[in-house]
Formats: structure tokens, sequence, C-alpha cells
């Protein structure tokens, strides 16, 4: 992204210095420079100038800068929002429309990325063969998974091959989730993707700033976007563990070698309907 700044326009009002989180932009000489080298490219000067003065020539995508709408969402509608959402995992059978898909997915790049890395891509899965087939491969990764729970004496050393780290593997939830999530799996019940239409992988390039972190916060807008939209959503953690120590079936999915999978959520329209929102433990706040 390449900004000047034009100087009739500039009064040197100092809102575009105070914002910048790189300390690239300097008053030199009665006159706002700004620099490149560490410039994140995350335009807040040119969103803050209140004259227009800043202006971006080489805008790094399609789009423009355009004049936020009102987006002052009352309180209670928000938190409605957050407290009715539901994991889901009965879905019907039928497709998720492609344009809320990529409505979903556009309001993600507006998810919030340590240095404005944007590190966070996407692989959506469509077409129930695929699915299917995905689903056949991480499901032999947990049996193997189960056998080297079974081995008592070597299990740390056999979950160390699989890619896993023992000292999660060998959690106690893990110890039990595992041989139910096969149980489930061998009497026909699709714990994994729950049959859901969409398969969304969130994924990151291992070598940007905070990747997990960034397709965290990707993974949450892609649920609440969801939400608005009627669609029922799941992040299946079986899912991205398995594909985390999986770099051939990584590589089959057209993922980058360099890329490391955060988050797989499933979305399809809900068979089912909450009519209670559960309750949850007070939240735990040290006031100092």
């Amino acid at each position: 992204m390449r900004l000047t700044v034009d100087p009739d326009l500039c009064t040197l009002c100092r809102a575009c210095i105070l914002t910048c989180p790189a300390d690239m932009v300097r008053e030199k000489q009665g006159r706002i420079k700004i620099g490149s080298v560490m410039c994140l490219e995350c335009g807040h000067c040119v969103a803050v100038c209140p004259r227009g003065a800043i202006s971006v020539e080489e805008p790094p995508t399609g789009d423009d800068f355009a004049e936020p709408e009102a987006h002052l969402i009352p309180p209670e509608m928000l938190r409605r929002l957050l407290v009715s959402r539901r994991s889901v995992r009965r879905y019907l059978p039928r497709p998720v429309h492609r344009p809320d898909l990529e409505q979903m997915l556009d309001a993600a790049r507006w998810t919030p990325t340590a240095a404005n890395c944007q590190c966070q891509a996407f692989t959506v899965i469509t077409d129930p063969a695929r699915r299917d087939a995905l689903a056949a491969r991480i499901v032999d990764f947990y049996r193997a998974y189960n056998e080297a729970l079974q081995d008592r004496e070597r299990s740390a050393e056999r979950l160390s091959a699989l890619g896993l780290d023992p000292a999660f593997a060998l959690h106690p939830h893990m110890q039990a989730a595992v041989p139910a999530f096969l149980k489930n799996t061998d009497a026909g019940r699709d714990r994994l993707f729950f049959s859901a239409p969409a398969v969304i992988i969130v994924h990151a390039d291992i070598g940007a700033v905070l990747p997990e972190a960034a397709c965290a916060f990707a993974t949450l807008i892609l649920v609440l976007m969801a939400e608005t939209l009627g669609l029922g959503t799941c992040i299946t953690a079986y899912a991205s563990e398995a594909l985390r120590a999986l770099p051939d079936v990584r590589a089959d999915l057209g993922l980058p070698a360099s890329h490391q999978v955060y988050y797989v959520l499933v979305v399809g329209h809900p068979a089912e309907e909450f009519r209670l929102i559960p309750a949850r433990r007070p939240v735990p706040v040290q006031w100092l």
C-alpha cells in the first residue's frame, strides 16, 4: 500500500500520528511523512484523517476505502445473539447456498490479526464425496491413535510417531473421548462432520504473526455470521487435531506446505431447535 499526503489538505491535526500502531507516521518540517519500512498497511491513518488528506496510490486489494455505516448495535441485541448461539450437531439434508458461505467468508476478512498480517485462509468442502473421503482418513488416524492408547507401555512413543503431543494426547479427556468417537463411528453415527453439507477448514502460514489467534478470531466471525443467516455451525476439534498431524492429507487438500490447520467448522441448516438458553457458571473476574 503506497500512501501519499496532500499538504494543501493536511492541517497537522496529528490524528494519523496518534493512530498509527507502527509509528510510521511522523511530522517533519511542518509536513506529515509516512514511512514504508514497518508499515502494516492497516489503513488507520487514511480512515482517521478528518480532511481526507491521505490517499492510497496502490491499494493491496480491489477494495476502496468506504464510509462506515452506523455500526452501533444495541448491547442487548448482540448479547441475545451470543447467548442463543448453540453448537449444532444435527443438520437437514440440504445444501448451504454458496452466496451464504461467501458472505460468511467475506466478513472474516475483517478479522483482527497481529501486525495486520491477514494470514487466515480457508478451504471449503461442499462435495459430499470429498467430505466423506476426508472423514475416512481422519477416522483411520483415530484408530491408530486408539491403538497407541491401548499400548500402555509405549503410548507416548507411539503417539509422538503419529505427530501428536503426548501431553495433550494422553489427557484424561482424550483417553475417554477417542474410544467413544470410534464407538459412535462404528455404530454409524457421524461425530466428525455430523453429515453437514459444508466443511470450512481454517488454516494459516505457521510463519505468520500469531496465526492461531488469527484463525480463532476468523472462526468466531464465521460462526456469528452463520447465526445471522439462520445457519448452524459446530467447531469439530477431532478434525483439526487430526489434520495438524497429517501433512499428506493437508497436501491432498491443496493446502500450502507452510500452512497449518487450526480450526475446522461444519455449516448447515439445523435439524433441531433450541428453545431454552442453558445456564453458565459465573464469570471468574478479579478486579484490581
